[in-house]
């Protein structure tokens, strides 16, 4: 898969949100609404360096100009969570604990287990954009949270492309090991988010069961990926702009 040529492309047919209509958000939603995505405004402002600098030492010029697109995606999210927080008349955080605990646990080694972090947080924002995408009726948050959601899916793709090809050299215990700990520390985070986020996600009528088991389909799926058949990009089937 070219991913250079994706992101270009993605880049290239951005969603027209409607800002001009300005945002009215349903009164039961505003406010834990406007609590959670400052915390995630916070995670996505990052600009990478330390996911940057290992791309670059793998030798391959390609991955590495991927790898900077990929982060101008994830600036690019943190710029329209930070208008959409402007628009509903809030601040915008300078930091919260999760994001600090996120980055210092990325940081720990080299490019493979901060990719594998940076999963973590990938797959569990697909299952939480989209509950924001189907719980709002405001056509800028709708369209916003599309665009995001739409990304998210290629984001993991993309990092699976990677994880696939760097684990095929492990023996199988090794393999089985990473999956074990990965699912734990994925388990662990999915507990953070459906506490720190718990307000949101009753608002949008989404129970923590329900998000802790869709959660954890994504991640069966994405180990399948990686542990198994070559990953490829998924389109979010009713995603679409406002």
């Amino acid at each position: 898969m070219d991913w250079v040529t994706y992101f270009e492309r993605n880049r290239a047919r951005r969603m027209d949100i409607p800002w001009e209509r300005g945002i009215a958000v349903e009164p039961h939603l505003r406010e834990p609404l406007i609590r959670s995505l400052q915390r995630y405004q916070v995670g996505e402002q990052g600009d990478a360096m330390h996911l940057k600098a290992p791309a670059v030492a793998t030798g391959d010029p390609a991955y590495a100009a991927a790898i900077a697109l990929f982060v101008q995606e994830e600036q690019e999210h943190a710029r329209l969570l930070a208008r959409l927080l402007q628009g509903m008349g809030a601040r915008l955080l300078r930091r919260h604990w999760s994001d600090t605990s996120f980055t210092l646990l990325r940081r720990l080694a080299g490019l493979r287990v901060e990719l594998v972090v940076l999963m973590v947080a990938e797959m569990i924002a697909k299952r939480y954009y989209r509950a924001l995408y189907e719980g709002t009726d405001d056509p800028v948050l709708k369209t916003t949270f599309a665009q995001i959601l739409r990304d998210e899916f290629g984001h993991v793709a993309f990092h699976c492309d990677y994880l696939q090809r760097d684990f095929a050299a492990l023996p199988a215990p090794a393999r089985t090991i990473v999956q074990l700990t990965w699912r734990l520390i994925f388990r662990a985070a999915c507990l953070v988010v459906i506490y720190d986020h718990r307000s949101v996600l009753w608002a949008v009528r989404v129970a923590p069961g329900a998000f802790w088991r869709d959660c954890g389909q994504i991640f069966d799926e994405v180990v399948a990926r990686i542990f198994g058949a070559p990953a490829a990009i998924e389109e979010p089937l009713a995603i679409k702009a406002e």
